[in-house]
């Protein structure tokens, strides 16, 4: 088998050239070899920076002819002092690869590839040698590429020839060699940027950086003991310069403001913080662990991460997150009510951790609980993830109380527990009862919270009345429409009995009053952000609903809305009779003088 090589100088042109597809350059004079004639080059690195990889993927075109198996040697190198900034040279290495994607043949009859050194070495596909063909580079495509990490700022050549013969690097000059020359700026070195370098934080143990990750933002809301020794949260810090490229010999640094200590190492797994401030030189990685802990004092500590680039000197913040200390001794305990009156046989609010608290009854993740409980430290901080009982005073009216797990995670915010309550089977309606909640701190410690009184009620509506606030309305004013329920008794029906839609005689303005729940036994629009308002049309309107009770008996109530064009004629109907009067009074005084 006989060995042919390729020669080029290839000419990497500043930024805005780099990438695209170059000519060969071939002396008009040259005796080409017969099997390769030409080598085109496209130069894949966008922005060349110090310290970052430089590829260049290569392509060629080849003539028939051999009359034998043969591989042919593309060679690339920096030739001359000249070719590389003073101070700057380095080796080149070849790839059977391409950058961007991977090696693409074309239509040419080369089937292998291999690559040494500084040589990509193509081997012909049957034993007649190269048939005609050609195989262009592109920034995603080639016969192979070259690769060079620049160390020094400033203008690159280099030069990719086809080795027709064996006589080594100096042969890239000889003129019957397809050769090329690139000319490549090479920028400085990206700095460590801390607005490219990623961040990851999670509670506990186990942060990492998968594929893909994005920086995690700011503030991830974490919660722990403030016993001092144990982690709480950890970061995982991926150090990137300003091009977003992965760089070593970062310093990693975290500071922390407010309770909490910090360490910052090379592990992820479970380590104690140490101090206020730590850092790590990340010598041969790329990625670092910040390990935050307690220091025994509760509140919220503000964790500051910053990246240092190893040869500036420049220091740059990635990010910041917050821990929130607690102690698990709990000082009170506090419940606030929300519904009161509670059906025979129906539990009353949601206890779920996703209950928000919203402004109309609802069951689901929208609504309140019948009771939210807070409880909290010494210092205010309130505690998650708490074991809690209840004590009910008499069962006949109030059967269980249930929170759904630890609430670690309530959508009220840490600590809060969301509590719903069941009425005991038959109860009587308008007996009441009182129930308190507990937190076991010790054997000798017990922290209780407020008594709150319910109420029990029936659960079928016996009397239910519609009404408007005014007997008489302005065309568009603001109007409260109230639904009212008793039971049997005459109490307040039970929280959560569905109170019906609400329709008009009349076209109203905003949303008429939809089908909703009742609350302490009504269910009404609100005066303070009105929803619905008064027709237009002046005179006599009506309001109807559907009740709930067993007769489907309908509800009405009665209003009106002043004309108020015909209370400006009137106005001006008794202007007019004033004006007339007037009038006649002035012509007889000017009779009596004598004036015509």
């Amino acid at each position: 088998m006989k060995t042919i090589s390729l020669k080029k100088r290839i000419a990497l042109v500043a930024v805005a050239a780099l990438g695209s597809t170059l000519v060969a350059s071939v002396p008009a004079n040259a005796a080409i070899a017969a099997d390769v004639t030409v080598v085109n080059a496209t130069v894949v690195t966008s922005s060349p920076a110090v310290s970052s990889a430089v590829t260049v993927n290569v392509g060629v075109t080849t003539a028939t002819g051999g009359g034998s198996a043969i591989t042919a040697s593309i060679k690339a190198a920096f030739i001359g002092a000249t070719d590389v900034p003073t101070g700057g040279w380095v080796s080149v290495s070849a790839a059977i690869t391409v950058g961007g994607g991977s090696a693409s043949f074309g239509t040419t009859s080369i089937t292998t590839a291999s690559a040494a050194g500084n040589t990509l070495s193509l081997l012909s596909a049957g034993s007649a040698g190269f048939a005609a063909g050609s195989i262009a580079s592109s920034t995603t495509t080639g016969a192979g590429s070259f690769s060079f990490t620049p160390t020094k700022a400033g203008t690159y050549v280099l030069s990719i020839w086809h080795e027709a013969s064996d006589g080594g690097t100096a042969d890239a000059v000889n003129s019957n060699e397809a050769r090329q020359t690139v000319s490549i700026t090479v920028a400085a070195a990206k700095e460590a940027s801390g607005g490219t370098t990623r961040m990851v934080v999670k509670s506990g143990t186990g942060a990492s950086y998968g594929a893909g990750s994005t920086n995690s933002g700011s503030d991830t809301g974490i919660t722990g003991s403030r016993t001092i020794g144990t982690q709480v949260a950890i970061a995982a810090i991926e150090t990137r310069n300003s091009g977003n490229s992965l760089i070593t010999g970062a310093t990693v640094a975290a500071s922390i403001s407010g309770p909490g200590l910090v360490l910052v190492d090379g592990t992820d797994g479970s380590a104690v913080g140490t101090a206020r401030s730590s850092s790590s030189v990340r010598t041969a990685a790329s990625t670092a662990y910040v390990h935050v802990s307690g220091d025994g004092t509760s509140g919220v500590g503000t964790v500051t991460i910053t990246v240092t680039d190893p040869v500036s000197a420049v220091s740059s913040t990635v990010g910041t997150f917050t821990v929130t200390f607690y102690s698990t001794t709990v000082a009170t305990l506090t419940a606030t009510a929300n519904y009161v009156n509670i059906g025979s046989g129906r539990t009353t609010g949601c206890s779920s951790v996703t209950c928000l608290g919203g402004s109309s009854y609802s069951t689901g993740s929208a609504g309140k609980p019948a009771v939210l409980l807070v409880a909290k430290d010494s210092s205010g901080m309130a505690i998650p993830n708490l074991t809690i009982t209840n004590t009910i005073a008499d069962a006949a009216v109030v059967s269980t109380t249930t929170i759904t797990g630890a609430n670690a995670d309530d959508a009220n915010g840490l600590g809060y527990y969301n509590v719903s309550v069941t009425g005991a089977a038959n109860s009587t309606s308008g007996k009441t009862t009182t129930v308190t909640w507990s937190v076991v701190n010790s054997a000798t410690s017990t922290i209780t919270s407020n008594a709150i009184t319910f109420t029990a009620a029936g659960t079928t509506i016996a009397k239910e009345t519609l009404a408007f606030d005014k007997t008489s309305y302005v065309a568009g004013d603001p109007m409260v429409i109230t639904r009212t329920a008793t039971d049997a008794a005459g109490n307040p029906i039970a929280d959560g009995t569905a109170s019906p839609a609400v329709t008009f005689s009349k076209t109203v303005g905003g949303t008429a009053p939809a089908a909703g729940a009742y609350v302490a036994g009504k269910s009404a629009t609100s005066a303070t952000t009105p929803t619905v308002f008064a027709p237009v049309t002046g005179g006599a309107f009506t309001a109807s609903m559907t009740g709930g009770d067993a007769a489907l008996t309908v509800r009405t109530a009665s209003s009106s809305v002043v004309d108020g064009n015909a209370a400006l004629l009137t106005q001006i109907d008794a202007l007019n009779a004033k004006i007339v009067a007037l009038n006649a009074l002035i012509a007889k005084i000017m009779k009596k003088l004598g004036v015509k």
